[in-house]
């Protein structure tokens, strides 16, 4: 259904309220030089003597709250001849939130303080460093989904908070010989939910947003180690992989391979990969979770973690296609890529080899940021080659967002030829769309289609042969110090396309209201109407998407949550129900646990109603900052709920999943000991040794 006039209104008024207040822009954004102290400061959680001479900064911005800093935190920040060295003493009056030993992800569901750093300014490459209270460490970068060199962190609670110190080395850091970068410094609260930082401009949505970044002057004068001019250091990156098993289940075997990264310019490099690795088993990505359309997956290979971060960039998207679903790309037994950028322009390109099959992408990315705004472009091709077939999939993206004015405007095409296309009409995808975006109001109106035809090898498409619009509208509002609510956030959603039959092929409208208490306590409720053109023909709904979410302490590592959702579905009526919980046994051991089930009511008398059950269980022991064991169990029995891609059989699976793993990395050297795979929807009987050795840089670098 379309907005109502009166919705309309409220939408149309809370915008012109949004662009006609004037923003409290801060006079300038803050810059720092950059000391250069005597040598490396002891990095043991203590501001001591050796910090002489860093400078001192605070964080006095609330960014989650939008007004200064209750406590505002004290940074130092300095240099030695190897790296940048950090360090954070934050006083706050809840209780100190450090679950987490071992470094990882883990780290963002306590309390934490982050470094971000953009060496080469709003264009180029970025970095992130985060440590907890005890000192477990986590990083990321868009050079590589998987980067984890080594860094130190080292922290100390004391009775007024925590302290933590940094020692982050030029060596593991792109870019290609700046001395002036762009940084944020943050410090997070789990209890209070709040985000202070140190650049703060009341038009950034992202904290971390690099066009509002503070700067830091004269890094790295002499151009040593690592960020000058000269290349990085190359990876080599062998392993060794060992699967003891039983004849029944495919008998025991061992095999080798190697991934490099061997730079060609200071932020460019050769990527190559040799007999690729398919034994990872860290993730557990089944799921029930209705929907009617095809489910997407997560890539894992190292080859691709690399050269794949330069593609499928847009500046606005709507639940567009992906000219590139890397997870589309089956096994191969060697690729080649260059990936990397060079002042405004992003680029990557690979060749992927396997059996009488080739898959081979290339992207260019523009992109100049000012504070005036953003201008972007994109190109990139994908092509698929076999005896069979010859898929070409090209497109051509980009957009403005301005900075001062708050608007934005986008386009993207795309076109598909090649044996599978007999239409070349119906083998492209547009979208146009405009829209609004400050700290607290975001709306989009989007023109999409996607022709019956465009359905690329390597890609990914919810639905083809589908045209029309949609919208979407969000507004948050914040609350004061002494209220009990944190903040209130409504959504709204409107969408109808038509095939090129111009019969109705999808539609969407619902809205939602998000709040966050200050207790901790989270509510979400919801009303949700979906139809779908399913591949029989037939225009049916599929929503479950009526009912509401209750969360508490989401944001840290021990959060629950109960799910309930309801509505029409299929030839009948569907209901989803959810409840998670993680919580600690002992130190450094926690269970989890996660249980669904859906059910489904058919109208019709030839069709089953059944329900369908997901229920899992975990445990996490964290050994060192090094090391984490994991034993989980999963149990899927029932029957699917019906999608639109294809005509359900209504078949029953049963199926369990036992899988345990052992972790362990520590400077050039990774070993895994697992048994099972629990991504496998069944229990892999087998044994999995897997060593992997970073010759020259580090994991990810």
């Amino acid at each position: 259904m379309l907005l109502s006039k009166t919705t309309l209104a409220a939408v149309v008024a809370t915008l012109l309220v949004s662009l006609s207040t004037p923003a409290a822009r801060a006079a300038s954004l803050p810059s720092l030089q950059v000391p250069m102290l005597a040598r490396e400061p002891a990095i043991t959680g203590r501001v001591d003597a050796s910090w002489h001479g860093a400078a001192r900064i605070r964080l006095r911005y609330d960014f989650t709250n939008r007004r200064r800093a209750a406590h505002p935190p004290v940074v130092y920040v300095g240099q030695d001849a190897r790296g940048l060295d950090i360090a954070f003493v934050v006083t706050q009056h809840s209780p100190v939130v450090a679950s987490t030993l071992s470094d990882g992800p883990g780290v963002f569901g306590d309390d934490n303080v982050q470094v971000s750093l953009n060496p080469q300014g709003v264009q180029g490459f970025s970095y992130q460093f985060i440590a907890n209270a005890r000192g477990a460490r986590f990083q990321s970068s868009s050079e590589n989904s998987a980067y984890t060199p080594h860094w130190q962190a080292a922290s100390r609670i004391t009775k007024t908070g925590y302290v933590v110190t940094m020692h982050v080395p030029f060596a593991i850091v792109r870019t290609g010989g700046s001395h002036l970068w762009k940084a944020q410094f943050q410090r997070f609260a789990v209890h209070s939910n709040v985000s202070d930082i140190w650049s703060y401009d009341p038009n950034a949505t992202n904290a971390f947003d690099s066009l509002y970044a503070g700067t830091l002057d004269g890094v790295n004068p002499t151009g040593t180690h690592g960020a000058g001019s000269s290349r990085p250091a190359p990876r080599f990156q062998p392993y060794l992989l060992g699967i003891a098993r039983s004849g029944a289940a495919g008998g025991s075997t061992s095999q080798i391979g190697l991934d490099m990264a061997v730079p060609i310019t200071p932020t460019a490099s050769f990527v190559g990969s040799f007999h690729p690795d398919y034994s990872n088993v860290e993730t557990d990505q089944q799921t029930i979770s209705p929907t009617a359309f095809p489910r997407q997956y997560q890539e894992v290979r190292p080859f691709i973690t690399q050269v794949g971060n330069a593609f499928n960039y847009t500046l606005g998207c709507q639940n567009c296609p992906q000219t590139l679903y890397t997870p589309a790309i089956p096994t191969f037994r060697q690729g080649y890529g260059v990936e990397g950028t060079q002042g405004p322009l992003t680029f990557a390109g690979f060749d992927a080899v396997g059996s009488q099959r080739t898959d081979l992408a290339d992207a260019l990315n523009f992109a100049h940021s000012s504070s005036s705004g953003i201008e972007q472009i994109d190109l990139q091709r994908v092509t698929v080659n076999t005896p069979a077939i010859l898929d070409n999939t090209n497109s051509l993206n980009g957009g403005y967002f301005s900075a001062r004015g708050h608007w934005f405007a986008y386009g993207n095409y795309a076109r598909e030829d090649g044996t599978l296309v007999t239409d070349p009409s119906q083998a492209h995808y547009g979208e146009i769309g405009a829209g609004v975006k400050t700290a607290n109001t975001v709306f989009v109106l989007a023109h999409q289609f996607v022709g019956s035809q465009f359905n690329p090898v390597d890609g990914y498409e919810q639905q083809n042969d589908i045209g029309g619009y949609l919208s979407f509208f969000q507004q948050t509002f914040h609350f004061s110090p002494k209220s009990k609510l944190l903040d209130l956030s409504v959504m709204l959603n409107d969408g109808h396309f038509w095939n090129h039959l111009s019969q109705p092929a999808q539609s969407n409208a619902g809205d939602q209201i998000n709040i966050d208490f200050k207790n901790l306590w989270t509510l979400h409720v919801y009303q949700q109407s979906s139809f779908v053109l399913a591949s029989d023909g037939e225009y049916l709904p599929f929503s479950v998407g009526n009912g509401a979410f209750v969360g508490y302490n989401l944001n840290s590592n021990y959060g629950k949550g109960l799910v309930y959702g309801e509505g029409p579905y299929y030839h009948g009526h569907a209901t989803s129900e959810q409840f998670f919980d993680t919580m600690p046994i002992r130190r450094n051991l926690s269970f989890s646990l996660n249980l669904n089930e859906n059910s489904y009511t058919s109208n019709r008398s030839t069709e089953p109603s059944f329900k369908q059950w997901l229920n899992s269980a975990s445990l996490n022991w964290q050994f060192s900052r090094d090391a984490s064991f994991s034993l989980g169990a999963r149990r899927i029995n029932g029957t699917s709920l019906p999608t639109s891609y294809y005509t359900p059989t209504f078949t029953p699976i049963f199926a369990d999943n036992l899988s345990a793993a052992f972790h362990y990395l520590h400077g050039h050297n990774e070993f895994y000991l697992v048994y099972g795979d629990p991504n496998a929807l069944t229990t892999t009987p087998a044994v999995f040794f897997k060593w992997i050795f970073y010759a020259g840089a580090e994991k990810g670098t």
